[in-house]
């Protein structure tokens, strides 16, 4: 039986649809295989725990990089000698944005009645390492000074004034506060 070339590419659009291709977006790849995709940003600074709902333990922990990508895939069955954790969790990080690749590290976990992936938002803002924008420059060929909350700055020097309608008095020190005992 001879299919012709409308044939040929309703097979080949076929076999490429149901093959298998998985696309690492965030929401994952609308299809029910268990792969997730989280990007971490700035302000969205993303960590995945998978923990075992029989313990409430935490089994995994991945705190994503920003300006990175965490894709993991759950498979089931992958050990089928390890009866408290038969599943495998796969799983790789990746530049941003990526639509395909490996996942080369593997674990055991517990089936998907047994695990639970919480995912948590760090504290905000984040920036990836060598890229913080709160780096201020004096000038062209000046090194940068790295501005960090929380740090002491140096006050400027006190200007001098005129003398105010007291003349020159000088400065009496405030009365501490009254107490009640």
């Amino acid at each position: 039986m001879h299919l012709g070339r409308a044939g040929a590419v309703a097979t080949s659009l076929a076999l490429l649809t149901f093959s298998g291709c998985n696309v690492y977006r965030p929401g994952g790849s609308m299809r029910s295989n268990d792969t997730f995709t989280f990007i971490s940003n700035e302000y969205y600074p993303v960590t995945v725990t998978i923990v075992d709902v029989r313990t409430n333990e935490p089994i995994w922990t991945a705190d994503v990089p920003v300006a990175k990508q965490l894709t993991l895939r759950f498979h089931e069955a992958q050990f089928p000698d390890n009866p408290a954790n038969p599943d495998s969790l796969q799983w790789r990080f990746f530049e941003r944005p990526t639509r395909a690749g490996e996942l080369n590290s593997v674990m055991a976990c517990p089936d998907k009645y047994s695990r639970r992936m919480d995912v948590t938002i760090r504290k905000t803002p984040e920036y990836a390492t060598g890229s913080d924008p709160r780096v201020e420059h004096a000038g062209q060929t000046a090194s940068a000074v790295h501005v960090t909350p929380g740090t002491p700055v140096t006050a400027p020097a006190p200007q001098p004034t005129s003398p105010g309608p007291e003349g020159n008095a000088p400065a009496t020190k405030p009365e501490p506060a009254a107490t009640n005992p």
